[in-house]
């Protein structure tokens, strides 16, 4: 298992370890990202944005950190409205993959990086780590 740093709102970390944002993950995505982080090696900053508690955003560190991490993945299902209304801006970066049940609002048109599991984001990472 590699070194995983977590990084919540409002902080951020400038270095040269690979990021991952993750926004409004469920359960089941935290729970997926959890077992390819396990088989990883090299070390990881895991941004986090989960709805806070409070219903204060901080809107401005999401667009942020989206644009410092190498990998963003946003669960549109589980965005709650505020979250879900720059879900659009988000999916746009080419850097963000995205899941979502939702078959009616066309995100393909902004981005073809729909995701239905977590396997290709293990091989990336494993292949970011040979290359370094």
């Amino acid at each position: 298992m590699n070194e995983v740093t977590v990084i919540t709102p409002p902080d951020a970390l400038y270095n040269d370890t690979p990021s991952i944002l993750l926004i409004c993950p469920s359960t089941l995505t935290k729970n997926a990202v959890n077992s390819v982080l396990f088989n990883i090696v090299d070390p990881v900053n895991l941004y986090l944005y989960e709805t806070p508690i409070d219903g204060l955003h901080n809107i401005e560190w999401l667009i942020k950190i989206c644009k410092l991490s190498s990998i963003t993945i946003i669960d549109v299902d589980n965005c709650d409205p505020m979250v879900k209304v720059f879900s659009s801006h988000v999916i746009a970066q080419g850097n963000t993959f995205y899941l979502t049940n939702d078959n009616a609002t066309p995100y393909n048109l902004i981005s073809k990086n729909r995701i239905y599991d977590f396997v290709w984001l293990e091989n990336l990472l494993i292949d970011r780590g040979k290359n370094e």
